[in-house]
């Protein structure tokens, strides 16, 4: 609560009219987490079916509307910066952050389809599911039109490369999201692998890479120092890498798994099938962890290393200069 007080203080003494869309974002996802934790907390649902509906509720949010906003924050500041460029359209912005608060905030409760939570609750998360597609798609679509005709960009600039994961990662896993919300879906996907599959494609290919991106683009603009093209190539491919082989063996076992269980196939038969699986499942994880070493020497060469370097946002600047 003092950190968004802190944030709608410094908008609320803004000598400019307009908040930017990063703004927006940043506070929304601050102030709805102070909800998100009321209400976890709060004892008088914590009770038999309430306690069913209030963790879909905590568990979902803190997906939808604590780390995603943040993270859209983060790439609504940063790609701007990095291309150079306004953002394609403030509106859709605007317009994907209101319907992201309307139609979320429900959704959690398809976790729990054919649970005994009323039917009518479950059927308005699904529909409410399917309309996530107007924000996601609509943000999705802001940030690409943005990059279009700034594809050669990124074969330079591994920060535009980790913003771009980041947004493909937002779209494609969003969008699987809304079609696990249906019964049909559910039926074979719900509590196996699949979910924890698609988690790591939201929390991990969205949170993760956007934020990896930040700081690729901004703390060298903070320090005047920036890590080697090599270690951020080797972060940059690891963990991108990773969390495919990750999410494919998860995706396709889950799969595997569900469908043993709707065969009536003993529940031994679904782990012996999964085998294959977690084995490529440890091997997207090592990736991954070895990632996230790199990233760390990467950030002492940023914050403490030998000798200064032009930022990394210079390149690009020029480049759309001369253009």
């Amino acid at each position: 609560m003092v950190t968004a007080w802190n944030l709608i203080g410094t908008v609320a003494r803004r000598s400019s009219d307009d908040i930017y869309l990063s703004n927006w974002y940043i506070i929304g996802g601050t102030l709805w987490t102070c909800i998100i934790a009321v209400v976890a907390i709060v004892p008088w649902y914590q009770y038999g079916l309430g306690q069913v509906a209030v963790s879909g509720f905590y568990m979902h949010n803190a997906v939808g509307m604590w780390f995603t906003p943040l993270a859209l924050g983060v790439i609504y500041y940063t790609l701007p910066k990095l291309l150079n460029r306004p953002i394609y359209s403030y509106a859709l912005g605007i317009f994907a952050f209101w319907t992201n608060l309307l139609f979320y905030p429900i959704i959690g409760a398809h976790h729990f389809l054919f649970s005994p939570l009323p039917w009518w609750f479950q059927t308005i998360a699904i529909v409410f599911s399917v309309a996530m597609l107007v924000p996601v798609w609509g943000g999705s679509s802001n940030f690409l039109l943005t990059m279009r005709g700034h594809t050669r960009d990124m074969m330079h600039s591994y920060p535009l490369m980790f913003i771009f994961v980041a947004v493909m990662s937002y779209l494609i896993g969003s969008t699987q999201g809304t079609l696990e919300a249906f019964r049909s879906l559910q039926e074979v996907w719900h509590l196996t692998n699949f979910t924890v599959g698609h988690s790591h494609l939201t929390m991990y290919g969205i949170i993760a890479f956007a934020i990896w991106g930040g700081v690729y683009a901004l703390l060298p603009v903070a320090t005047g120092k920036q890590a080697g093209q090599l270690g951020m190539a080797l972060h940059f491919w690891m963990a991108l890498v990773g969390c495919f082989i990750y999410v494919t063996s998860l995706s396709i076992g889950g799969t595997i798994q569900g469908l043993d269980w709707m065969h009536g196939l003993p529940f031994i038969q679904s782990v012996v099938d999964m085998q294959g699986y977690y084995v490529w499942r440890g091997v997207g994880g090592l990736l991954m962890f070895l990632s996230h070493l790199v990233f760390g020497w990467n950030v002492w060469r940023m914050c403490y290393g030998p000798s200064p370097a032009a930022s990394p946002l210079e390149p690009l600047r020029a480049e759309e200069t001369v253009a």
